[in-house]
């Protein structure tokens, strides 16, 4: 499968690579990642970048690109494979398609390659394998953007099972052996505001279950008042629930005015909890994954589902 990716990306002369909407540091670190990986080992290539913006955009801006350039082009789709969180859809006006995703969901995008790799831990993860395995030249741009993503996505390594940690670390070397800028991708990611860090004051509290599930649920009232973006409530303020002893699930669910939908941040320390992420039409990694609910009648069904998952497997330390 990996040689079909390259045989494709060699194929065509036009190249554009999308992610998903809102993206985290992985969808950008993949994406971005993957333009220098490519920019620097076909460098007669025309390569473009598109998607919505938002604080996560790590030196870097979108490309604004007509319909007429996808007619003769590849699109890369990367760090998702469902077609309504693919952030610019023109993707479908392209000649050709190619998926790389690292998550737990099938694709629902017809007519495509889908490269997937359900036990990697991150979509930058299969990127520094690819790379390593198609023997491409690697700079220090392109390393500092898919380390980043590494990171991110594995909550500073953290989040990693015993059967994948060799693995995971022997690609964290491997890219880390091209001399990312790690301090300026960490002051990026770790370091925030004044007025930022007072307002997650706002956000402190939360309720718990009968089996220590703990939950926010996000008003629009209060985020408006907060004055961040959906995104830096819903996906931001999540673990702020996390690390206490006694929480073995931790869940944010957020009002999203303009999109009509709740948004669900379902986080886990060793409870596998996707498959209830999917049950409400989400899905994500085994102990961080979310969803799109309708309406706070079904907040509480999964609500409910947390609490008995919790239940069944006692208070996991």
């Amino acid at each position: 499968m990996k040689d079909k990716v390259k045989e494709l990306i060699e194929k065509y002369d036009s190249i554009v690579i999308h992610r998903h909407t809102r993206p985290d540091m992985d969808a950008i670190g993949s994406q971005v990642g993957l333009y220098y990986l490519i920019k620097e080992n076909y460098p007669n290539k025309s390569l473009y970048i598109v998607g919505d913006t938002n604080d996560m955009l790590y030196n870097v801006t979108m490309d604004i690109i007509g319909d007429d350039v996808f007619k003769d082009s590849l699109s890369i789709i990367i760090d998702t494979a469902v077609s309504e969180l693919v952030s610019d859809d023109r993707y479908k006006l392209a000649k050709e398609v190619v998926i790389i995703d690292h998550h737990r969901n099938d694709s629902n995008i017809e007519n495509s390659l889908f490269y997937q790799k359900s036990d990697f831990t991150s979509a930058c993860e299969i990127l520094s394998d690819l790379a390593k395995e198609l023997d491409w030249v690697v700079t220090s741009t392109a390393a500092t953007y898919i380390y980043g993503g590494m990171v991110t996505d594995t909550g500073r390594f953290q989040f990693i099972s015993n059967e994948n940690a060799s693995r995971v670390f022997a690609n964290a070397s491997f890219i880390t052996s091209f001399y990312p800028d790690i301090k300026d991708m960490y002051n990026f990611l770790y370091t925030e505001k004044l007025e930022k860090r007072k307002v997650k004051q706002l956000f402190s509290d939360f309720e718990v279950t009968k089996h220590n599930v703990a939950y926010r649920k996000n008003t629009i009232d209060i985020i408006e008042k907060s004055g961040l973006d959906v995104f830096s409530v819903s996906r931001g303020m999540v673990n702020l629930m996390a690390g206490i002893e006694e929480i073995p699930i931790w869940v944010s669910f957020t009002e999203d005015k303009d999109n009509n939908v709740i948004l669900a941040e379902i986080r886990s320390r060793g409870i596998i909890v996707v498959d209830i992420a999917k049950k409400y039409g989400g899905g994500g990694h085994n102990f961080a994954c979310g969803a799109s609910l309708k309406n706070w009648n079904e907040v509480e069904k999964m609500l409910n589902d947390l609490d008995e998952r919790a239940k069944e497997n006692g208070n996991i330390k």
